[in-house]
Protein backbone atom coordinates (compact mmCIF):
# COMPACT_ATOMS: atom_id res chain seq x y z
CA UNK A 1 0.00 0.00 0.00
CA UNK A 2 1.44 3.35 -1.08
CA UNK A 3 1.57 5.90 1.71
CA UNK A 4 -0.35 9.08 1.00
CA UNK A 5 1.56 12.27 1.67
CA UNK A 6 -0.33 14.30 4.27
CA UNK A 7 -1.65 17.72 3.31
CA UNK A 8 -1.15 20.24 6.14
CA UNK A 9 -3.70 22.89 7.03
CA UNK A 10 -1.20 25.70 6.39
CA UNK A 11 2.44 26.19 5.45
CA UNK A 12 3.77 29.70 5.96
CA UNK A 13 5.93 31.19 3.21
CA UNK A 14 8.14 33.94 4.62
CA UNK A 15 10.92 35.87 2.85
CA UNK A 16 14.07 33.83 2.26
CA UNK A 17 17.31 34.52 4.11
CA UNK A 18 18.99 36.15 1.10
CA UNK A 19 16.07 38.58 0.76
CA UNK A 20 16.26 39.50 4.43
CA UNK A 21 20.02 40.04 4.40
CA UNK A 22 20.01 43.75 3.39
CA UNK A 23 17.59 44.51 6.22
CA UNK A 24 19.62 42.46 8.69
CA UNK A 25 22.68 44.47 7.73
CA UNK A 26 20.73 47.65 8.42
CA UNK A 27 19.94 46.31 11.89
CA UNK A 28 23.64 45.59 12.45
CA UNK A 29 24.54 49.12 11.36
CA UNK A 30 21.82 50.74 13.47
CA UNK A 31 22.61 48.60 16.54
CA UNK A 32 19.01 49.01 17.68
CA UNK A 33 17.08 45.79 17.92
CA UNK A 34 13.77 46.69 19.57
CA UNK A 35 12.05 49.63 21.36
CA UNK A 36 10.49 51.08 18.20
CA UNK A 37 13.59 51.13 16.05
CA UNK A 38 14.03 52.60 12.56
CA UNK A 39 12.86 49.49 10.69
CA UNK A 40 9.67 49.42 12.75
CA UNK A 41 9.10 53.09 11.88
CA UNK A 42 9.72 52.36 8.19
CA UNK A 43 7.36 49.39 8.21
CA UNK A 44 4.64 51.43 9.91
CA UNK A 45 4.92 54.06 7.18
CA UNK A 46 4.97 51.50 4.37
CA UNK A 47 2.03 49.59 5.84
CA UNK A 48 0.07 52.83 6.03
CA UNK A 49 0.79 53.36 2.35
CA UNK A 50 -0.19 49.80 1.45
CA UNK A 51 -3.47 50.19 3.33
CA UNK A 52 -4.22 53.64 1.94
CA UNK A 53 -3.92 55.29 5.36
CA UNK A 54 -2.00 58.43 6.36
CA UNK A 55 1.39 58.04 8.02
CA UNK A 56 0.90 57.84 11.77
CA UNK A 57 -2.22 55.67 11.50
CA UNK A 58 -0.35 52.38 12.04
CA UNK A 59 1.39 51.22 15.22
CA UNK A 60 3.09 47.84 15.29
CA UNK A 61 3.00 45.40 18.19
CA UNK A 62 4.69 42.15 19.18
CA UNK A 63 1.63 40.11 18.17
CA UNK A 64 -2.04 40.46 17.43
CA UNK A 65 -3.07 39.85 21.02
CA UNK A 66 -0.85 42.58 22.44
CA UNK A 67 -2.08 44.93 19.70
CA UNK A 68 -5.64 44.25 20.83
CA UNK A 69 -4.72 44.69 24.50
CA UNK A 70 -3.02 48.02 23.82
CA UNK A 71 -5.96 49.25 21.73
CA UNK A 72 -8.37 48.34 24.54
CA UNK A 73 -6.19 50.15 27.09
CA UNK A 74 -5.90 53.21 24.83
CA UNK A 75 -9.59 53.41 23.92
CA UNK A 76 -11.34 52.14 27.06
CA UNK A 77 -8.69 51.80 29.75
CA UNK A 78 -8.68 48.99 32.26
CA UNK A 79 -11.97 47.67 33.59
CA UNK A 80 -13.39 49.84 36.35
CA UNK A 81 -16.08 49.28 38.99
CA UNK A 82 -19.52 49.28 37.46
CA UNK A 83 -18.11 48.80 33.95
CA UNK A 84 -16.43 45.42 34.27
CA UNK A 85 -17.95 43.64 31.29
CA UNK A 86 -16.46 43.25 27.82
CA UNK A 87 -18.91 42.12 25.15
CA UNK A 88 -17.46 40.02 22.34
CA UNK A 89 -18.71 37.33 19.99
CA UNK A 90 -18.81 33.71 21.02
CA UNK A 91 -17.64 32.86 17.50
CA UNK A 92 -14.02 34.03 17.38
CA UNK A 93 -10.52 32.83 18.15
CA UNK A 94 -9.71 32.64 21.85
CA UNK A 95 -7.14 35.47 21.70
CA UNK A 96 -9.97 38.02 21.61
CA UNK A 97 -11.22 36.90 25.01
CA UNK A 98 -7.76 36.59 26.53
CA UNK A 99 -6.91 40.16 25.48
CA UNK A 100 -10.03 41.50 27.20
CA UNK A 101 -9.34 39.52 30.37
CA UNK A 102 -5.74 40.74 30.43
CA UNK A 103 -7.16 44.28 30.65
CA UNK A 104 -9.23 43.34 33.69
CA UNK A 105 -12.57 42.78 31.98
CA UNK A 106 -15.08 40.02 32.59
CA UNK A 107 -15.86 38.68 29.15
CA UNK A 108 -19.48 38.17 28.19
CA UNK A 109 -20.11 36.28 24.97
CA UNK A 110 -22.72 37.54 22.50
CA UNK A 111 -24.33 35.58 19.70
CA UNK A 112 -23.48 36.48 16.12
CA UNK A 113 -25.73 37.06 13.15
CA UNK A 114 -26.42 33.97 11.06
CA UNK A 115 -26.11 36.19 7.98
CA UNK A 116 -22.73 37.82 8.69
CA UNK A 117 -21.14 35.54 11.32
CA UNK A 118 -20.44 38.76 13.26
CA UNK A 119 -22.05 40.80 16.05
CA UNK A 120 -24.81 43.14 14.88
CA UNK A 121 -24.28 46.73 16.11
CA UNK A 122 -27.98 47.57 15.75
CA UNK A 123 -29.14 44.53 17.72
CA UNK A 124 -26.58 45.31 20.41
CA UNK A 125 -28.34 48.59 21.17
CA UNK A 126 -31.22 46.64 22.73
CA UNK A 127 -29.14 44.80 25.31
CA UNK A 128 -30.34 45.50 28.86
CA UNK A 129 -26.85 45.26 30.39
CA UNK A 130 -25.10 48.06 28.50
CA UNK A 131 -24.83 50.12 31.68
CA UNK A 132 -22.37 47.50 32.98
CA UNK A 133 -20.25 47.30 29.83
CA UNK A 134 -16.83 48.94 29.64
CA UNK A 135 -15.82 47.90 26.12
CA UNK A 136 -17.29 46.13 23.10
CA UNK A 137 -14.98 44.08 20.87
CA UNK A 138 -16.55 43.12 17.53
CA UNK A 139 -14.64 40.64 15.38
CA UNK A 140 -14.28 40.53 11.59
CA UNK A 141 -14.71 36.78 11.02
CA UNK A 142 -12.01 35.15 8.93
CA UNK A 143 -10.74 38.45 7.59
CA UNK A 144 -14.06 39.55 6.10
CA UNK A 145 -15.01 43.19 5.67
CA UNK A 146 -16.73 44.63 8.74
CA UNK A 147 -19.39 47.21 9.57
CA UNK A 148 -17.11 49.99 10.78
CA UNK A 149 -19.73 52.72 10.33
CA UNK A 150 -22.27 50.70 12.29
CA UNK A 151 -19.90 50.35 15.23
CA UNK A 152 -19.02 54.03 15.17
CA UNK A 153 -22.75 54.78 15.42
CA UNK A 154 -23.09 52.28 18.29
CA UNK A 155 -20.22 53.94 20.14
CA UNK A 156 -21.64 57.41 19.57
CA UNK A 157 -25.09 56.42 20.84
CA UNK A 158 -23.98 54.41 23.88
CA UNK A 159 -20.69 56.15 24.74
CA UNK A 160 -19.21 52.67 25.23
CA UNK A 161 -15.74 52.36 23.66
CA UNK A 162 -15.48 49.95 20.73
CA UNK A 163 -12.31 48.20 19.56
CA UNK A 164 -12.55 46.04 16.43
CA UNK A 165 -10.55 42.81 16.25
CA UNK A 166 -9.93 42.45 12.51
CA UNK A 167 -7.04 40.02 12.90
CA UNK A 168 -7.05 38.64 9.34
CA UNK A 169 -8.58 41.63 7.50
CA UNK A 170 -5.43 43.25 6.04
CA UNK A 171 -6.70 42.63 2.49
CA UNK A 172 -10.24 43.81 3.21
CA UNK A 173 -8.96 47.05 4.73
CA UNK A 174 -6.61 47.62 1.79
CA UNK A 175 -9.64 47.45 -0.51
CA UNK A 176 -11.57 49.98 1.60
CA UNK A 177 -9.11 52.12 3.59
CA UNK A 178 -11.62 54.93 4.12
CA UNK A 179 -13.38 52.74 6.68
CA UNK A 180 -10.67 53.55 9.27
CA UNK A 181 -11.28 56.89 11.02
CA UNK A 182 -10.45 58.52 14.35
CA UNK A 183 -13.45 57.09 16.19
CA UNK A 184 -12.74 53.37 16.59
CA UNK A 185 -9.37 51.57 16.57
CA UNK A 186 -8.94 48.39 14.54
CA UNK A 187 -6.33 45.71 15.21
CA UNK A 188 -4.59 43.23 12.93
CA UNK A 189 -2.61 40.06 13.49
CA UNK A 190 0.60 39.72 11.48
CA UNK A 191 1.12 36.09 12.46
CA UNK A 192 2.79 33.69 10.02
CA UNK A 193 -0.64 32.30 9.10
CA UNK A 194 -1.92 35.68 7.88
CA UNK A 195 -1.92 37.13 4.37
CA UNK A 196 0.60 39.80 5.41
CA UNK A 197 3.03 38.73 8.08
CA UNK A 198 6.04 39.65 10.17
CA UNK A 199 6.22 35.99 11.34
CA UNK A 200 4.82 37.14 14.68
CA UNK A 201 3.35 40.59 15.09
CA UNK A 202 0.29 42.79 15.22
CA UNK A 203 -0.85 46.29 14.37
CA UNK A 204 -3.25 48.98 15.54
CA UNK A 205 -4.95 51.12 12.88
CA UNK A 206 -6.39 54.40 14.13
CA UNK A 207 -6.52 57.97 12.81
CA UNK A 208 -6.70 59.43 16.32
CA UNK A 209 -3.26 60.90 17.07
CA UNK A 210 -3.81 61.22 20.81
CA UNK A 211 -5.33 57.75 21.00
CA UNK A 212 -2.40 56.30 19.10
CA UNK A 213 0.02 57.95 21.53
CA UNK A 214 -1.79 56.16 24.35
CA UNK A 215 -1.54 52.89 22.42
CA UNK A 216 2.21 53.37 21.86
CA UNK A 217 2.66 54.09 25.56
CA UNK A 218 0.60 51.03 26.51
CA UNK A 219 2.86 48.84 24.37
CA UNK A 220 5.89 50.22 26.24
CA UNK A 221 4.91 49.59 29.87
CA UNK A 222 2.76 52.74 30.00
CA UNK A 223 5.87 54.94 29.94
CA UNK A 224 5.81 58.41 28.40
CA UNK A 225 8.35 61.21 28.18
CA UNK A 226 11.95 61.49 27.03
CA UNK A 227 14.40 62.81 29.64
CA UNK A 228 12.33 61.46 32.51
CA UNK A 229 9.89 58.73 31.68
CA UNK A 230 6.70 58.60 33.71
CA UNK A 231 4.17 55.81 33.97
CA UNK A 232 0.96 57.64 33.11
CA UNK A 233 -1.24 54.68 32.29
CA UNK A 234 -1.52 50.91 32.13
CA UNK A 235 0.87 49.02 29.92
CA UNK A 236 2.60 45.85 28.87
CA UNK A 237 5.71 44.84 26.93
CA UNK A 238 4.26 44.62 23.44
CA UNK A 239 6.79 46.15 21.07
CA UNK A 240 7.79 44.59 17.74
CA UNK A 241 11.46 43.77 17.24
CA UNK A 242 13.53 45.09 14.34
CA UNK A 243 14.02 41.52 13.10
CA UNK A 244 10.29 41.00 12.75
CA UNK A 245 10.01 44.37 11.03
CA UNK A 246 12.64 43.18 8.52
CA UNK A 247 10.39 40.26 7.60
CA UNK A 248 7.47 42.61 7.05
CA UNK A 249 9.50 44.99 4.90
CA UNK A 250 10.77 42.15 2.73
CA UNK A 251 7.19 40.92 2.45
CA UNK A 252 6.02 44.31 1.19
CA UNK A 253 8.86 44.30 -1.35
CA UNK A 254 7.31 41.13 -2.80
CA UNK A 255 3.69 42.31 -2.60
CA UNK A 256 3.04 41.93 -6.34
CA UNK A 257 4.28 38.33 -6.38
CA UNK A 258 2.25 37.59 -3.27
CA UNK A 259 -0.89 38.98 -4.91
CA UNK A 260 -0.31 36.88 -8.03
CA UNK A 261 0.12 33.71 -5.94
CA UNK A 262 -3.02 34.53 -3.97
CA UNK A 263 -5.03 34.81 -7.19
CA UNK A 264 -3.52 31.60 -8.60
CA UNK A 265 -4.26 29.66 -5.43
CA UNK A 266 -7.90 30.62 -5.09
CA UNK A 267 -8.57 30.33 -8.83
CA UNK A 268 -7.09 26.83 -8.65
CA UNK A 269 -9.39 25.95 -5.77
CA UNK A 270 -12.48 27.08 -7.65
CA UNK A 271 -11.38 25.27 -10.83
CA UNK A 272 -10.76 22.09 -8.83
CA UNK A 273 -14.26 22.32 -7.38
CA UNK A 274 -15.70 22.37 -10.89
CA UNK A 275 -13.50 19.44 -11.97
CA UNK A 276 -14.76 17.49 -8.96
CA UNK A 277 -18.35 18.10 -10.03
CA UNK A 278 -19.05 20.70 -7.36
CA UNK A 279 -20.34 24.22 -7.68
CA UNK A 280 -17.36 26.53 -7.02
CA UNK A 281 -19.67 28.43 -4.66
CA UNK A 282 -19.50 25.52 -2.22
CA UNK A 283 -16.34 27.22 -0.93
CA UNK A 284 -16.22 30.35 1.19
CA UNK A 285 -12.91 31.88 0.17
CA UNK A 286 -11.00 34.97 -0.93
CA UNK A 287 -11.96 37.73 -1.62
CA UNK A 288 -15.07 37.24 0.53
CA UNK A 289 -12.75 36.38 3.43
CA UNK A 290 -8.99 36.55 3.96
CA UNK A 291 -6.88 34.68 1.42
CA UNK A 292 -5.35 32.56 4.18
CA UNK A 293 -8.69 30.77 4.59
CA UNK A 294 -10.85 28.42 2.55
CA UNK A 295 -13.98 27.24 4.34
CA UNK A 296 -16.78 24.81 3.73
CA UNK A 297 -20.10 24.91 5.56
CA UNK A 298 -21.56 21.49 6.34
CA UNK A 299 -25.31 21.10 6.70
CA UNK A 300 -25.19 19.82 10.29
CA UNK A 301 -22.88 18.76 13.11
CA UNK A 302 -23.23 15.14 12.01
CA UNK A 303 -22.36 16.02 8.41
CA UNK A 304 -19.36 18.03 9.59
CA UNK A 305 -18.06 15.17 11.74
CA UNK A 306 -18.46 12.75 8.83
CA UNK A 307 -16.60 15.12 6.52
CA UNK A 308 -13.80 15.67 9.03
CA UNK A 309 -13.38 11.90 9.33
CA UNK A 310 -13.24 11.57 5.54
CA UNK A 311 -10.53 14.20 5.33
CA UNK A 312 -8.53 12.49 8.07
CA UNK A 313 -8.73 9.16 6.25
CA UNK A 314 -7.43 10.85 3.09
CA UNK A 315 -4.50 12.47 4.91
CA UNK A 316 -5.94 15.98 4.65
CA UNK A 317 -5.66 18.21 7.71
CA UNK A 318 -8.69 20.40 8.36
CA UNK A 319 -9.55 22.58 11.31
CA UNK A 320 -12.36 24.36 13.08
CA UNK A 321 -10.43 27.62 13.29
CA UNK A 322 -12.77 29.13 15.91
CA UNK A 323 -13.51 25.88 17.70
CA UNK A 324 -17.08 25.10 18.70
CA UNK A 325 -17.69 28.52 20.27
CA UNK A 326 -15.78 30.12 23.12
CA UNK A 327 -18.65 29.67 25.55
CA UNK A 328 -18.18 25.91 25.12
CA UNK A 329 -14.53 26.07 26.20
CA UNK A 330 -14.06 24.87 29.80
CA UNK A 331 -12.27 28.03 30.91
CA UNK A 332 -15.01 30.33 29.58
CA UNK A 333 -18.08 28.18 30.25
CA UNK A 334 -19.47 30.57 32.89
CA UNK A 335 -19.12 33.67 30.70
CA UNK A 336 -22.37 33.34 28.78
CA UNK A 337 -25.72 34.41 30.18
CA UNK A 338 -27.90 32.82 27.55
CA UNK A 339 -27.98 30.53 24.55
CA UNK A 340 -25.90 31.34 21.48
CA UNK A 341 -27.65 29.29 18.77
CA UNK A 342 -25.96 30.90 15.77
CA UNK A 343 -22.52 30.61 17.35
CA UNK A 344 -23.13 26.94 18.12
CA UNK A 345 -24.43 26.24 14.63
CA UNK A 346 -21.41 27.86 13.00
CA UNK A 347 -18.98 26.21 15.40
CA UNK A 348 -20.51 22.83 14.63
CA UNK A 349 -20.51 23.23 10.85
CA UNK A 350 -17.70 25.51 9.60
CA UNK A 351 -14.59 23.59 8.53
CA UNK A 352 -11.31 25.18 7.46
CA UNK A 353 -9.60 23.55 4.47
CA UNK A 354 -5.88 23.59 3.64
CA UNK A 355 -4.86 26.69 1.71
CA UNK A 356 -1.35 28.11 1.62
CA UNK A 357 1.19 29.70 -0.75
CA UNK A 358 2.77 27.14 -3.03
CA UNK A 359 -0.01 24.58 -2.58
CA UNK A 360 -0.01 22.43 -5.71
CA UNK A 361 -2.86 21.58 -8.06
CA UNK A 362 -2.70 17.88 -7.16
CA UNK A 363 -3.06 18.71 -3.47
CA UNK A 364 -6.02 20.98 -4.14
CA UNK A 365 -7.62 18.25 -6.27
CA UNK A 366 -7.26 15.78 -3.38
CA UNK A 367 -9.06 18.17 -1.04
CA UNK A 368 -11.94 18.71 -3.44
CA UNK A 369 -12.20 15.01 -4.30
CA UNK A 370 -12.86 14.25 -0.64
CA UNK A 371 -15.48 16.98 -0.57
CA UNK A 372 -17.11 15.66 -3.75
CA UNK A 373 -17.14 12.06 -2.51
CA UNK A 374 -18.76 13.13 0.73
CA UNK A 375 -21.34 15.22 -1.11
CA UNK A 376 -22.17 12.30 -3.41
CA UNK A 377 -22.72 9.94 -0.48
CA UNK A 378 -24.74 12.46 1.52
CA UNK A 379 -26.95 13.92 -1.17
CA UNK A 380 -26.94 17.72 -1.64
CA UNK A 381 -23.56 19.42 -1.87
CA UNK A 382 -22.37 21.62 1.03
CA UNK A 383 -24.21 24.89 1.30
CA UNK A 384 -22.63 28.17 0.32
CA UNK A 385 -22.84 31.37 2.37
CA UNK A 386 -20.45 33.39 0.22
CA UNK A 387 -22.99 36.13 -0.43
CA UNK A 388 -22.92 37.09 3.26
CA UNK A 389 -19.52 38.76 2.74
CA UNK A 390 -20.34 40.67 -0.43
Amino acid sequence: MVAVEPIPIYVAQLPRAEVLLPYLRQIDANAQYTNRGPLVALLEARMAGALGLPVGSVTLAANGTTALQAAILAAAGRARPGRMQALLPGYTFVATAHAAEACGYQVKFVDVSAATWAMDPVAMLDRPDLDRVGVVIPVAPYGAAFDYAGWVQFQNRTQIPVVIDAAASFEAIARQPCCITAEVPVTLSLHATKAFTTAEGGAILWRDGAGMQRAVAALGFGLTGEEHRWVNGPGLNGRLSEYHAAIGLAGLDAADRTAAERTRLHDAYKAAAVRAGLDAACLVSWPEIGSNYALVEASSLEAAERLIASFAAAGVTVRRWYGLGLHREPFFAADCDGSLPNTESLGDRIIGLPVYPGMGASQIDRVLQVLAADAASAGPSPRSRMSRFG
